[in-house]
């Protein structure tokens, strides 16, 4: 788990905790860590537990999440927020410039618990009485969800490039004296990408792909059968060595 990785964690807990109304300084707290942990240079997975508890605001009880999360991978206190949340709800939490506060009121005077339920509520103009709302919000927030759901399952290159060059070097080390290279979005570096894409020189598509510690994807979408531990979607494509440069 990368340091981006645990911060956004702590963004997420505080935007939860917001919904319900929680404690400010918590919040807060929980906003200030996201702040200084994506900031921070030297991976807090080479740090020592008295190391992250000497970080600039961070804490006891924040430096028990951090190790908590990178030794599961969750965060207990977060896991129980989204247990007792609607998935539609924690799905608005990611809409960019739509907050806690304006998801909180439609949930409460709507009763809209999804993104699709949310878009039908904004076409039929009943988001402009709303505390909060007004014509410009509610037509801001349909440009917003509109693209919200055209980018949905869709990846920024920045955020996909270092972990496609790993799985490159990975898949070299694994298919000794093969041509491997990265196709496909990443290769052409789009901005937005669908996922990781793979040429394999070799015509045997039954190969082990084992050591690339790729998962299965349960919901595959363009083909992408595979998951990373990042959850960005993978594709593996294999072709004969005199067609690997033509591809």
């Amino acid at each position: 788990m990368t340091n981006k990785d645990v911060a956004k964690s702590f963004q997420f807990l505080g935007k939860i905790m917001e919904l319900y109304g929680e404690n400010k300084f918590k919040i807060r707290s929980y906003q200030n860590a996201y702040m200084r942990l994506r900031k921070l240079d030297q991976p807090l997975t080479d740090m020592s537990s008295e190391e992250i508890n000497a970080l600039p605001g961070v804490g006891k009880a924040i430096s028990g999440k951090i190790e908590e999360l990178l030794s599961s991978g969750k965060m207990s206190t977060l896991e129980r927020y989204k247990e007792k949340t609607p998935e539609g709800i924690l799905e608005m939490l990611e809409i960019k410039g739509f907050g806690p506060k304006k998801i909180k009121t439609i949930w409460d005077e709507l009763g809209v618990e999804s993104v699709g339920e949310l878009l039908y509520a904004v076409n039929e103009n009943r988001l402009v009485d709303l505390k909060g709302f007004g014509k410009k919000t509610q037509d801001a927030l349909k440009e917003q969800l509109e693209y919200f759901q055209r980018s949905k399952n869709k990846f920024h290159l920045a955020a996909v490039e270092q972990v496609a060059n790993e799985l490159l070097a990975s898949a070299k080390a694994h298919f000794k004296g093969v041509e491997i290279e990265l196709t496909g979005q990443v290769r052409r570096r789009c901005n937005v990408v669908d996922g990781i894409e793979l040429l394999v020189a070799s015509e045997n598509t039954n190969e082990n792909l084992g050591s690339l510690a790729l998962e299965s994807n349960e919901n595959p979408s363009n083909g992408f059968p595979f998951l990373t531990p990042e959850g960005i979607p993978v594709k593996v494509q294999f072709c004969s060595g005199n067609a690997f440069g033509s591809k």
